[in-house]
């Protein structure tokens, strides 16, 4: 099997930017989603499952958007926004501890409050996973949930993730 490498200007974005179900977009942050991106890092849910800063306000949010040519460059992660064709913020999704011997990458999500139970995490978990497999030439995307997280189960489940047999908490999409 040959390494997956990353491409040498670093991870693309997808171009074009990617659609799906239901009316969801998924494009990089702008510093115009600051207030919701801080707002996200309040919501309680999200904090308990996820790292968010100590400072959660617009400020912090609008350094971290303003971080994420260098993370792409790097490859260290790609986060896209997921929005409405409102374009409001309906959750985030992205790919990061890239495994150039296996070909593989994390995915991770969340959802706003409002979007949680409409299928927006599962579209767009299957966008990204499916746009890794084909944009990025990646083996295996590999979810990491714990077991209190039965949403997000159900969230791998939809996107065509299976459990790992002796792994549990790991969720895995592999095309290879």
């Amino acid at each position: 099997m040959n390494a997956w490498r990353l491409p040498p200007d670093g991870l693309p974005l997808p171009d074009p930017p990617l659609v799906g179900e239901p009316g969801i977009l998924l494009r990089p942050w702008v510093g115009g989603d600051a207030p919701a991106l801080a707002a996200a890092w309040a919501d309680p849910e999200i904090a308990r499952r996820l790292p968010v800063p100590d400072d959660p306000s617009p400020g912090r949010a609008v350094a971290w958007i303003a971080g994420d040519d260098e993370r792409r460059r790097l490859g260290l992660a790609l986060d896209l926004v997921v929005v409405d064709a409102d374009d409001r913020v309906l959750g985030e999704v992205g790919l990061s501890s890239f495994d150039a011997d296996r070909g593989a990458a994390l995915i991770g999500w969340w959802t706003m409050a409002s979007a949680r139970g409409r299928g927006v995490a599962s579209a767009a978990a299957g966008l990204v996973t499916n746009w890794g497999h084909d944009g990025l030439g990646l083996s295996a995307v590999v979810a990491q949930i714990g077991p209190d997280n039965p949403a997000s189960v159900r969230v791998a489940e939809r996107a065509g993730f299976r459990e790992l047999s002796g792994r549990t908490g790991a969720w895995v999409a592999n095309i290879a």
